[in-house]
């Protein structure tokens, strides 16, 4: 049995080395540094961020594996992301800084937009997924569906819907069969598709 855990302090590096190696083909991440290996350079200044302020305004941040082997950020219903003020008091400036001037006009570009999108797409509370990981060497292996099960554990007691963002068709397959649906679908960049999903409370799987 995969055992989850809240996230501390002390996991905030292996968090966002894991997150960097996720994200690092995801379409998302090529949006705003498209090179391979400015892009390997960058991301895990960024999450080490995103984790620090989301642990510091007590997301439901959790984590399964020994060592760290998969990560999921849950936020909600109250807020859907860390703030502003907490990026910044974690180092999203130096973040910034490292990316260079386009690489970090294109990232807020596309975080601008898909906040848009998502007060569009959701207009009662609900928890958001933000971001989620596996270890490739470790998918298949149970850690993903425990890190989900969890968030929807608690969406379900709170009798309240979940939503997350996607950049890939496997990955709508993916949410599908958790009971998730396509509620929207925008592009960021030049053109990247963006999926908005949507699962209700209770829902089983598909």
């Amino acid at each position: 049995m995969v055992k989850v855990r809240p996230a501390t302090r002390g996991d905030v590096e292996a968090c966002a080395r894991l997150l960097a190696l996720s994200f690092h083909d995801d379409p998302g991440t090529m949006v705003f540094e498209p090179d391979d290996a400015r892009r390997a350079r960058i991301l895990p200044a960024f999450f080490r961020t995103f984790v620090a302020a989301s642990l510091a305004e007590d997301a439901d941040l959790v984590v399964a594996g020994d060592p760290v082997a998969g990560i999921a950020s849950w936020f909600g219903p109250d807020r859907h992301g860390p703030s502003p003020e907490a990026m910044d008091a974690n180092g999203f400036g130096e973040a910034l800084e490292q990316m260079g001037p386009e690489a970090s006009r294109r990232l807020l570009a596309m975080v601008g937009e898909i906040e848009v999108q998502h007060e569009r797409l959701t207009d009662d509370p609900h928890l958001r997924l933000e971001f989620f990981g596996v270890e490739p060497g470790r998918q298949g292996s149970g850690i993903g569906s425990a890190l989900i099960e969890h968030g929807h554990r608690r969406a379900d007691e709170l009798g309240l819907p979940c939503y997350l963002e996607t950049f890939t068709k496997p990955n709508v397959r993916y949410y599908e069969r958790r009971g998730y649906r396509v509620i929207g679908e925008y592009v960021v960049g030049e053109g990247v598709p963006v999926y908005g999903l949507a699962r209700p409370p209770g829902a089983p799987p598909g």
